[in-house]
């Protein structure tokens, strides 16, 4: 069946889109151009302003667009464990697999660094952000009776607003082992599993 005009064009703008973010990881956000998309895509200069109003426009949907997959498959690994532990150490898994030279990483860090910058980005980026956090804080509220520890070992009551305040706190933290791991590969050694876990108050099954 011969391909419709829609889908030749849904086609087009997914090239684009995937040669921007190979160019971002490759050379840096402000090193790609129009030509440089266009020719690491195969496709003519003139589709890319056809597609995307600038450069920049493109740029900042390739990097949201990573940006959304990474973080679904982070609240896919938590929502669909067997149970909220087993959620924990899946990401936990999935953070380990992160490197230096990960495309991923690099995607991210120049994203970040980039939002600084652009507003638009930036306001995007705190959306997905705060979608993330929802997701994660009714995970945590699921959860019940299971609450970080208190001094002597027992488990601690944890008021309801605390599950919000435990997202965006596991957030950052993940986020920022990644940073860390991107700046300095040799941290990697470092197990942080289960202060992680405590921190989003769920215990650690052995094993």
């Amino acid at each position: 069946m011969t391909p419709t005009s829609a889908a030749r064009g849904h086609e087009t703008r997914q090239r684009l889109l995937d040669a921007a973010a190979q160019l971002i990881v490759e050379d840096g956000w402000g090193a790609v151009t129009t030509r440089r998309v266009a020719d690491r895509a195969g496709l003519r200069p003139g589709l890319v302003h056809y597609h995307f109003s600038t450069v920049t426009d493109l740029l900042i949907e390739a990097a949201l667009a990573s940006a959304r997959r990474e973080m679904a498959q982070a609240t896919e690994a938590i929502l669909q464990a067997d149970d909220p532990a087993q959620g924990m150490t899946r990401v936990l898994e999935a953070v380990a697999e992160y490197s230096w030279n990960d495309p991923a990483t690099v995607l991210f860090s120049e994203m970040l660094l980039a939002s600084t910058r652009l507003e638009r980005l930036r306001t995007q980026l705190a959306e997905l952000m705060a979608e993330w956090r929802t997701s994660v804080a009714e995970w945590l509220r699921a959860c019940g009776t299971t609450s970080p520890e208190g001094p002597s070992g027992e488990a601690a009551e944890r008021p309801e607003d605390d599950a919000e305040a435990t997202a965006m706190l596991l957030g950052a933290a993940i986020d920022g082992l990644v940073l860390h791991r991107l700046i300095d590969p040799s941290v990697a050694r470092i197990p942080v599993s289960g202060p992680l876990a405590r921190l989003a108050g769920v215990a650690r099954t052995t094993g």
